[in-house]
């Protein structure tokens, strides 16, 4: 198992008036290879879990292991955990140091010392991973790059730290419908053609639904229920209690219960949502 947490819990400014649990006895596993969605509301423990993988923060109380090691042994070397772990904020411009995009995206390489010429390589293979021409971006200035620009700068300069993780943290937050749609399809190319971990963090399920392997439903710091993107759909009841955005799909169902009782609620593409309507309606016709 690449991530293990047992028994989690962590509070922020322990043993003070502003203490804040941010989770509750969280048990959690993530395997190698595999794109993981990690969904909940507002305060559900997400941010503290990204923390925690990436290495900034240690549990306050029960263990994580981290390729079958204790990541609070002493003999853990935390660095190996943060060079294995490249993490897209939700902010692009909270991770965008310099005034140019090739000096961005140097940034990571340079502090590790890297030669020059294979820097030059990492920075023009990562732009051109993210769909940035390298000749064409490598000398714009980042402060002018519109909001998907500069998220594609930013996972760039994640890429080219070579990690074998990659978490998003609400990587579509204030992006517009083109731009949210041209993020998604770029990780979906990364998941299918590169090997790397992909954990995507979200409050909605809408962007998760067609790339996630598995899904973690957490709520107020613990682990609601998890399952593959079908069996998550099937529980909507459940999800609509706990305020999580429901694809549209979904949400069609739901509001065909009333006139079509046993419509599912796991259906992932219009199509199949069509075929269900189809498929009770006929049977209510029957029936009559």
């Amino acid at each position: 198992m690449l991530f293990d947490l047992k028994n989690v819990s962590h509070t922020y400014l322990r043993d003070t008036p502003f203490a804040t649990q941010a989770l509750r006895d969280l048990t959690l596993s993530i395997p190698a290879d595999q794109t993981v969605a990690l969904v909940g509301p507002t305060r559900s423990g997400k941010s503290t879990v990204v923390d925690l993988l990436s290495g900034l923060i240690k549990p306050a109380l029960g263990t994580f292991f981290f390729q079958g090691d204790d990541v609070a042994a002493p003999a853990f070397a935390i660095e190996r955990l943060r060079s294995t772990v490249g993490t897209v904020f939700q902010s692009p411009e909270a991770q965008i140091f310099e005034e140019t995009v090739g000096k961005d995206v140097s940034f990571g390489p340079r502090r590790k010392n890297v030669p020059l010429a294979e820097s030059r390589r990492l920075v023009q293979e990562s732009l051109e991973a993210v769909g940035l021409p390298y000749e064409d971006f490598r000398t714009r200035y980042t402060y002018a790059l519109s909001g998907g620009q500069k998220r594609r700068v930013a996972i760039a300069g994640v890429l080219a730290l070579q990690p074998n993780v990659i978490i998003f943290d609400e990587p579509t937050a204030g992006l517009d419908p083109r731009g949210r749609r041209e993020l998604l399809d770029l990780i979906a190319r990364f998941k299918e053609q590169h090997h790397f971990t992909i954990i995507y963090v979200s409050s909605s399920l809408e962007d998760v639904i067609t790339l996630a392997d598995q899904i973690h439903i957490l709520d107020q710091g613990h682990l609601v229920f998890s399952g593959t993107p079908r069996e998550i759909l099937a529980r909507a009841d459940e999800l609509t209690k706990l305020d999580i955005a429901l694809p549209e799909t979904t949400q069609i169902a739901l509001a065909l219960r009333d006139l079509l009782p046993a419509i599912r609620t796991d259906v992932v593409t219009l199509d199949e949502l069509e075929e269900e309507i189809l498929k009770h309606s006929t049977q209510m016709k029957m029936g009559r």
